[in-house]
């Protein structure tokens, strides 16, 4: 047996959500609204549970991990790996504030040049690479089936575009998940950004 599917969750909502802040590596908690998802997702994914799930130890990403474990009887486990970017300077800020206190660089960032690293923070490929060892651990190993990955939006859309070609133009809401499928040596995209409560 070996890792077939893979589930990318985003972490509930939170209050920076709702702001457009922009949290990084912030200790930002759910909100109510961002609880409700989670435990809504934990029961949809009770009639085909994963065999694993492995979090981000961000806050607001181990707190749905937790939900989702204790509903399935499982446990959730932490990989530093799987964190969102680190925005640096940026953390607690509107992009429209960014742009607004650092326009140097937010204009850099906005180029979307993937070794430039935010002021105090970290480059879309600092992120990619520690995205793709968590990616390749995670998948080996020999005794899983499904695996749940519960993390960031950012973060897992950075290792998504380094593994396909092309993307769906469409959001990574919270607590929705993306399925990767393996078919014979190559992964695919089996369905995105996909929640038990529908695009509402």
């Amino acid at each position: 047996m070996s890792v077939d599917k893979v589930l990318f969750i985003r972490h509930g909502q939170t209050d920076f959500n709702r702001e457009r802040r922009l949290q990084g590596a912030l200790p930002v908690p759910l909100n109510d609204c961002g609880r409700q998802q989670a435990q809504s997702l934990a029961q949809a994914l009770k009639a085909a549970p994963p065999d694993a799930i492995v979090a981000s130890p961000r806050s607001r990403a181990l707190e749905t991990a937790r939900i989702i474990a204790t509903a399935l009887g499982q446990t959730a486990h932490e990989d530093e790996r799987l964190a969102e970017i680190a925005f640096g300077d940026f953390e607690g800020y509107t992009f429209a504030e960014v742009e607004a206190l650092y326009p140097e660089a937010y204009r850099k960032w906005e180029t979307g040049y993937r070794p430039y690293r935010v002021p105090g923070g970290e480059s879309r490929l600092d992120v990619q690479r520690r995205m793709e060892a968590a990616w390749r651990d995670i998948v080996g190993a020999a005794d899983l089936d499904t695996v749940a990955i519960v993390g960031h939006s950012s973060a897992m859309m950075i290792l998504l575009a380094s593994m396909f070609a092309h993307l769906p133009a469409k959001a990574m809401k919270n607590c929705s998940v993306t399925t990767l499928l393996r078919f014979q040596d190559v992964w695919q995209i089996g369905a995105f950004a996909e929640t038990p409560w529908g695009d509402e």
